[in-house]
């Protein structure tokens, strides 16, 4: 859910260039100001796991070969790369590259430019490794073409390339700052990085050379405003044009969205996603009490679903019944049978059947901040507690919660996630691939090779019906 006061409707995390912000812009102020509960993280390529507002920042800094067009975001288009071709065998990308396109430090973009960015993201972010690992070899053919070839064929690997984390990075930039290039971040995109402040804010300043034209804004600024009732007061006062989401639930308290409705000058902007929000268990240890998949399936049948989309999200949230949401192409309808259903008793039964005294198990449930994040990590707490469970609430930064999740330190999580195309891949590759159980991505998956194999072989097919 974005919040915004007199712009014009951007989906998250997607660059606040569209016709419609630009036109709303210039009529108002060319200045934007976008107000995030934390700062945000993540801000270059080689970095960036998936953390919205940076993410976002990235799109803006930077630019992606292909890029997803405006509004629908359904197709594809060429950025960088005006055109390509994609071998028989579904293995090799031939990219032409647009020529005379510059990076903000003057730099020439080529498709030298192209190889030591995928290869250095490849070799420095976690985040993609279950897609990047495909990437076999980049060679050079000339300054303008680029070709690109996987180990296996892999259907989504444009959709991949439009992500965030394949944005095309200044070499020249990255080698004069080194591990500083995230606090310096120099892209060809249609924003100049020009500082970041602490608890304060992040400004970014128009490139007037950019090569799609320069925007119609002059500069978007990012305040960090940690408390939602704050962030509220300043949408309403004009202090900020838009309040923007970091890992939260919600960047304005649930029970405020209803009077900020009613607010004519304030535009709420609510659709159907595939966002997933979901508790994850650390599975990895095979001494915890995770290792047991009753003890997993006695916690999904302790939540009362339904009470927590009526009362805490007041049915502005939809079941998930597995790991795609009912919106995605891939969705089984009989997932819905499938579903654990809320079933206390049965819990309970399948507790004892493990041979695990609830009583025994006490929990850190984990949870990002902010106050709708609060209060289901304080529902679950509670449905916990009814069959026996004790659990203690820690509510972190995104940042935090990401290096516990990577070290394996953690019980379970309220998290959430988010996909950057439209593709099963999104969700179930990062998700329960269990190579990949220490990238901070997946549910901890203990080791399943047969799981594991399946999701390979769905990775490389293209027939919808397999």
């Amino acid at each position: 859910m974005n919040i915004w006061k007199g712009f014009a409707a951007a989906v998250v995390a997607v660059p606040l260039i569209s016709a419609g912000t630009y036109a709303h812009a210039q009529d108002q102020s060319k200045t934007l100001v976008v107000a995030v509960p934390s700062d945000p993280v993540g801000l270059e390529p080689g970095g960036n796991k998936a953390e919205p507002v940076g993410s976002e920042i990235i799109l803006n800094v930077f630019d992606t070969l292909v890029a997803w067009t405006s509004p629908e975001f359904k197709q594809l288009e060429g950025r960088l790369a005006t055109n390509w071709t994609i071998s028989a065998d579904g293995k090799e990308f031939t990219f032409k590259l647009r020529d005379g396109v510059k990076f903000q430090d003057g730099t020439p973009f080529d498709a030298a430019a192209v190889k030591f960015s995928l290869e250095r993201t490849k070799a420095t972010n976690s985040y993609v490794k279950a897609t990047f690992d495909l990437i076999k070899d980049i060679a050079v053919v000339s300054p303008t073409e680029v070709k690109i070839t996987l180990s296996a064929a892999y259907p989504a690997f444009l959709s991949i390339l439009a992500q965030p984390q394949s944005a095309i990075v200044s070499p020249a930039a990255v080698q004069k700052f080194g591990d500083k290039f995230a606090a310096n971040p120099v892209g060809t995109g249609p924003f100049v990085f020009k500082g970041a402040q602490a608890d304060t804010n992040v400004v970014l300043e128009a490139n007037p050379d950019y090569f799609r034209g320069a925007p119609k804004l002059s500069k978007i600024i990012y305040r960090v405003i940690p408390d939602a009732s704050t962030r509220r007061l300043e949408l309403e006062s004009g202090g900020v044009d838009i309040v923007q989401q970091q890992g939260q639930l919600s960047a304005i308290a649930a029970e405020d969205i209803e009077a900020l409705k009613k607010n004519k000058n304030i535009k709420i902007l609510e659709t159907s996603s595939q966002i997933i929000r979901q508790l994850e268990f650390n599975n990895s240890k095979k001494d915890g009490p995770f290792a047991n998949v009753k003890v997993r399936q006695a916690i999904t049948h302790a939540i009362d679903y339904d009470g927590l989309l009526n009362g805490v999200f007041g049915g502005t949230a939809e079941r998930v019944y597995g790991p795609l949401t009912t919106n995605s192409w891939a969705f089984n309808p009989k997932m819905k049978e499938l579903a654990p259903k809320y079933d206390p008793a049965l819990a309970k039964k399948l507790l004892a059947e493990a041979k695990v005294d609830p009583s025994s198990l006490d929990l850190k449930l984990y949870s990002f901040q902010g106050p709708l994040w609060g209060a289901v990590a304080t529902f679950v707490q509670a449905n916990l507690a009814d069959i026996g469970i004790n659990a203690t609430i820690q509510q972190t930064e995104f940042p935090a919660l990401r290096a516990l999740q990577t070290s394996g330190q953690f019980d379970v999580a309220l998290d959430g996630r988010q996909p950057w195309y439209n593709d099963p891949g999104a969700h179930i590759t990062i998700g329960y691939l269990s190579s990949l159980a220490n990238t901070a991505m997946t549910f901890r998956m203990p080791e399943d090779k047969v799981l594991d194999d399946l999701i390979l072989k769905a990775q490389q097919t293209s027939d919808l019906v397999d």
